[in-house]
């Protein structure tokens, strides 16, 4: 498996998934481009696990309310400074993306109410590393790769943002990075975005 994953093969990846709540746990990251620590327990000031009541159903879409697990940063001087906002809401539109609704609404209906998956961030790799074997991330010089491959998640739905695959129209760079929680654009698009891949095939192939 290549560190890019294609819309559709992801897809069937995740639905090929036979257990339940590790598929939904999957397919919430994948969603909500979120870090694993803003839905598990994450490392940042103990947030909490995204809670059943943080998935709201509407006619025709779902709102996934994330909060955010970095808020804060140092700057060059070593001072905390603030970053982004500690709350976004990322919509998954039933159109769209019925087979991601469906399967977050039924991981709301079995839960009920509270933490959605009551576990932390090492489990949620571990799983991943069990249902993505094929990935690894060089990312922090560990030579057997990272232990947050899981944040190819957020990768993978950012390009297919980018590429249109979502919506069925590209999505500015800005707002894919601003629904993903980062502050701009530019960490997504150096280590993210595939799509200039894809733009300049025609010049790579150079069949003039």
């Amino acid at each position: 498996m290549d560190e890019l994953i294609s819309y559709q093969d992801l897809k069937n990846h995740l639905l090929s998934i036979s257990n339940t709540e590790k598929r939904a746990l999957f397919c919430l990251i994948y969603a909500a481009m979120a870090r694993e620590g803003e839905i598990v327990r994450g490392r940042y000031n103990n947030s909490k696990p995204l809670q059943a009541e943080d998935i709201v159903s509407f006619p025709n879409k779902i709102n996934i309310i994330v909060r955010s697990a970095k808020t804060k940063r140092l700057n060059k001087h070593g001072k905390l400074v603030s970053v982004g906002k500690p709350v976004r809401v990322v919509p998954i539109f039933r159109n769209r993306e019925a087979w991601l609704v469906d399967i977050l609404e039924d991981a709301v209906k079995r839960t009920e109410s509270g933490p959605l998956f009551n576990y932390c961030t090492a489990t949620v790799e571990n799983y991943f590393k069990e249902w993505f074997p094929d990935i690894v991330s060089s990312r922090g010089g560990d030579v057997d790769g990272s232990a947050h491959t899981v944040h190819w998640l957020r990768g993978w739905r950012y390009t297919h943002y980018r590429r249109g695959d979502v919506t069925g129209k590209r999505v500015e760079s800005k707002v894919a990075a601003l629904m993903g929680g980062w502050v701009n654009s530019s960490v997504p698009e150096r280590y993210y975005d595939f799509t200039q891949i894809e733009d300049f095939e025609k010049e790579l192939e150079n069949d003039n």
